[in-house]
C-alpha cells in the first residue's frame, strides 16, 4: 500500500498551552503551541509499516501534555520492539494498550502527577494487515467515494446514553490512575482503496465541525497540507474551546 500523510496541531483560541500530541511514522510532536509536519511525506507499506496516532491530554487532570507525550512514546517504542506488530491479534493489541496505560500511570506516580491522563487513537497500516485502536473520545474517520464515516466509538457518558449531554465525561482513558480501561480495536485489513482518506482528530475539531462539514472540506481540497490547515483554521474560526490535532492519510495504491 502506498500512501501520503500530513499532520497539524494547534492550541486553539482559549487554552494557554497545547496538551495534544501526535505521532506519524517516525515523527513525534508534542506540547507545541502550533506544530505541523515538515512536509507531506510518502510511505510504502511493502517496505515498512506505518504507525499513526494522536493523544489528547485531559485538561481536567494534571499534566495532560505529559500524559499524551508518554503514551505516544511508549506506543512508538512498542511498535519498533514488536516485529511484525501487524501480526498481533486483537487481544494482543488490547494487551499492548493496557501495558501503555500501566506505564503512563507508573510514570505519573513517579513525578507526583498520579491523575494525569490522555486519550489515544490511531492506526497501524502494514504490508498484510491494518489495525485501528482507540481509548477515549478522540476519533478516526474513513473517507471513501461514498462519503465520510466514523470508525471509532467515543468512550464517554453521552455516547453510552445516546445523548448530547455528558460527552465531556470519559468512561475510559489512558492513565488517570485507572487500572481497568476500555480498548476498542478494529481489524481494517483489506478495507482501504486508492483515493480513500483516513482522518484522525481530537475533539477540539469535532466539537465545532460536524461530519458533513468535515466531509465537504475533504472533497474540495486535494493537497494534504492545505486540507489540514483549512480544518485547523475552521476550528479556530468557529471558536473551538480546546486544542485540536488533525492527521490525514491518503491511500494512493493498494
Amino acid at each position: 500500500m502506498k500512501l501520503r500523510y500530513y499532520a497539524i496541531t494547534d492550541k486553539g483560541n482559549f487554552r494557554s498551552h497545547n496538551e495534544d500530541s501526535f505521532f506519524a511514522v517516525d515523527s513525534l510532536v508534542c506540547g507545541q503551541t502550533h506544530g505541523e509536519s515538515e512536509t507531506v511525506r510518502t510511505l510504502d507499506t511493502e517496505e515498512s509499516s506505518g504507525l499513526f496516532a494522536l493523544a489528547d491530554g485531559l485538561g481536567g487532570h494534571e499534566a495532560g501534555e505529559i500524559a499524551s507525550r508518554v503514551a505516544l512514546e511508549k506506543l512508538a517504542w512498542m511498535e519498533k520492539a514488536i516485529r511484525p506488530i501487524e501480526e498481533l491479534p486483537s487481544s494482543g493489541w488490547k494487551n499492548l494498550i493496557r501495558k501503555i496505560n500501566n506505564e503512563v500511570n507508573a510514570y505519573g506516580e513517579s513525578i507526583g502527577k498520579p491523575k494525569m491522563g490522555t486519550t489515544l487513537v490511531g492506526c497501524l497500516l502494514g504490508k498484510r494487515k491494518s489495525w485501528i485502536f482507540n481509548v477515549g473520545d478522540s476519533r478516526l474517520y474513513h473517507f471513501t467515494k461514498n462519503g465520510l464515516s466514523k470508525v471509532t466509538v467515543d468512550h464517554n457518558i453521552g455516547e453510552e446514553l445516546g445523548s448530547s449531554y455528558g460527552r465531556n465525561l470519559l468512561t475510559s482513558c489512558i492513565g488517570g490512575g485507572t487500572k481497568s480501561i476500555e480498548v476498542d480495536t478494529f481489524d481494517y485489513s483489506g478495507k482501504l482503496s486508492p483515493g480513500d482518506f483516513i482522518l484522525i482528530c481530537t475533539d477540539g475539531l469535532t466539537e465545532v465541525l460536524n461530519i458533513d462539514q468535515i466531509e465537504k472540506i475533504l472533497r474540495e481540497h486535494e493537497d494534504l497540507r492545505e486540507t489540514c490547515r483549512i480544518l485547523s483554521e475552521e476550528a479556530n474560526l468557529r471558536l473551538t474551546r480546546d486544542n485540536h490535532t488533525i492527521v490525514i492519510i491518503r491511500i494512493d495504491a493498494v
